[in-house]
């Protein structure tokens, strides 16, 4: 078959010149459909960084001060001894509950009772004497200075016996406050003198808690507003603030700062430590971890966003610090804040944004 072809064609060379014209035509027709121009060519797909990105909502939130504090006796009293002499009988021991006025110790009379007595006999001559040389006086039958020397003399026993009777009231020791009775300084039968210690009683209720504050806080201070304090036993408890001292600590440049707590179990004792939560003012801000924050070239504190897939540095403010996270504020609607990657990139950069989980 083959054979009889090329004889064909050898005897009609022209008919070979057509087919290979025909076959070179069709070559170059299928070439130029399947060429493109450059104008046509697709061009390569960018390849954009990936990000995770979190949608936060701005809540309103309180800026609190937070200082640490230990705390101490409403008040506290060394009762010491007016009258000196043997104690007689005690009534209370350390560590006793006590009201006030309750008898807590005696100390011996000794002869202060007969000297009230001797002294109540000569103030009631005195009087006597007294009335007679008024009513004299008052006849022109007694000179002036008779009268005032009558009266003195008169007034004179008057103090003796107050003077006696406060003596003898003395050796009956009773608590001057409702409290604790912290330290026992005597026993029956030891001597005291006027002035030596004779018991040490505190009231802890309530419970004040003293802290110190910077003057940067200090002036938004206000006094009976709420107090929080957290306990190490992690029992919270609420109160106010009684006292913002007006003046400095010279050392330390601080001012001190002084909360009640109510305490009428009297389980909080005193010098135990607390943490105090002052409330200063409420702000709209949101909380996330500290990871997300960024810095910008020149230094400034904030984080970095994705709108319209774009890179945007915020600079925020810092309201609070705890151990998860932190509070910002500067925001004034919901944003999308990177949370994962934005270490890679920068403000302005393209990015692929993916929503993180809840």
């Amino acid at each position: 078959m083959f054979a009889r072809i090329v004889h064909f064609f050898s005897l009609r060379p022209y008919w070979l010149a057509v087919l290979i014209s025909v076959l070179l035509f069709l070559w170059m027709f299928s070439g130029s459909g399947e060429s493109s121009s450059p104008a046509t060519e697709k061009k390569p797909q960018e390849i954009l960084p990936q990000v995770q990105i979190t949608h936060f909502i701005p809540q309103q939130m309180t800026k609190s001060l937070t200082l640490y504090a230990r705390s101490e006796a409403e008040s506290r009293v060394t009762v010491r001894a007016e009258v000196a002499g043997l104690i007689r009988k005690t009534y209370a021991e350390k560590g006793d509950y006590v009201n006030i006025k309750n008898n807590l110790a005696e100390i011996d009379k000794n002869e202060l009772p007969f000297r009230l007595e001797q002294a109540k006999a000569l103030l009631y001559e005195k009087q006597l004497n007294y009335n007679a040389v008024k009513s004299l006086y008052a006849k022109g039958l007694q000179a002036d200075i008779r009268l005032a020397e009558a009266k003195s003399l008169l007034l004179a026993v008057k103090s003796e016996v107050a003077l006696l009777d406060l003596m003898l009231k003395r050796t009956q020791i009773v608590a001057p406050l409702t409290g604790i009775l912290q330290e026992k300084f005597v026993e029956q039968g030891d001597y005291v003198k006027v002035g030596d210690p004779l018991f040490s009683i505190e009231n802890t209720d309530p419970i004040i808690f003293r802290g110190d504050t910077t003057e940067h806080y200090v002036k938004q201070l206000r006094l009976n507003q709420e107090v929080q304090a957290t306990l190490l036993s992690s029992e919270l408890l609420t109160g106010k603030l009684t006292y913002i001292a007006s003046v400095s600590d010279p050392q330390s440049s601080t001012f001190r700062v002084e909360t009640e707590f109510a305490n009428p179990h009297r389980n909080i004792f005193s010098g135990i430590s607390a943490q105090l939560s002052i409330p200063l003012y409420s702000v709209a801000a949101i909380y996330l971890s500290p990871a997300a924050l960024a810095l910008d070239k020149e230094g400034n504190l904030g984080v970095k966003l994705v709108e319209n897939e774009q890179v945007v540095f915020k600079k925020i403010e810092l309201v609070e610090a705890d151990i998860n996270g932190v509070w910002l504020t500067g925001f004034v609607s919901e944003v999308d804040i990177i949370t994962l990657g934005q270490g890679f990139v920068q403000s302005g950069d393209r990015v692929q944004a993916t929503i993180a989980e809840k």
